[in-house]
């Protein structure tokens, strides 16, 4: 499950706040886990996720970040431009990071990523 922040909508407001309530059960698995939370991957999903994100790195995509087993109280407003829960790993994406490039996609493949940056 993949969630792209979009600049200038404020995810504090109430009516940011109102509308994810009412839509979060039309969300595949209800949603992302919600800040604050924590989630249990198992411990292979954790060792391929951190052996995908070491290859990133050596392929030249320094902020490729690590498995996480909890999301951030305020993770939009920390710099992260997408939040990704694969098998019960969180996975935070710096803003800096094109997701959509030929180079990112190119490196995903290398490293045995699924394609567009671990969606599930």
């Amino acid at each position: 499950m993949l969630f792209r922040v979009t600049a200038g909508i404020n995810r504090s407001s109430p009516a940011f706040r109102a509308a994810r309530a009412k839509c979060q059960r039309l969300l595949p698995g209800g949603g992302p886990p919600g800040p604050g939370s924590t989630t249990h991957p198992s411990a292979q999903t954790l060792a391929k996720l951190f052996k995908i994100a070491e290859c990133m790195r050596q392929h030249g995509v320094p902020d490729y970040p690590d498995p996480r087993t909890s999301v951030p109280l305020n993770p939009f407003g920390s710099g992260y431009g997408v939040i990704t829960d694969f098998d019960g790993a969180i996975l935070l994406f710096p803003s800096t990071i094109d997701m959509q490039s030929p180079a990112y996609k190119q490196d995903l493949a290398a490293c045995g990523a699924p394609p567009l940056g671990l969606q599930h």
